[in-house]
């Protein structure tokens, strides 16, 4: 599946929960933070930097990821940003950098 079929999906689910989940972006945003804490204290858990209940680990990180990419999605598609032309435009970018030694 691709991106923009994805974000399509994402947005036909995201309709369903009727008004409390139609958030602005900054309630948007805020959740993705939250969502990053949580993807974080996976890895921690993941690491054993903290302890949890057994097979937690692996299950919150899936989670948490996912989570975080619905969110972006979303953000995404109610800016219109085309994150699949977007993000593709920041790799090849990447590689210049890379290439002239910037990160050396």
């Amino acid at each position: 599946m691709d991106l923009k079929n994805l974000t399509q999906k994402t947005l036909k689910v995201n309709k369903q929960f009727k008004n409390w989940r139609q958030w602005n972006t900054k309630t948007r945003f805020v959740d993705l933070i939250e969502e990053i804490g949580e993807l974080a204290n996976a890895i921690l858990t993941m690491e054993k930097a903290k302890g949890s209940k057994p097979g937690w680990q692996k299950e919150g990180f899936k989670d948490s990821l996912c989570d975080c990419l619905y969110d972006i999605l979303i953000l995404a598609a109610e800016h219109k940003v085309d994150l699949e032309k977007e993000y593709l435009l920041m790799l090849k970018t990447l590689q210049q950098r890379i290439k002239s030694g910037e990160f050396d």
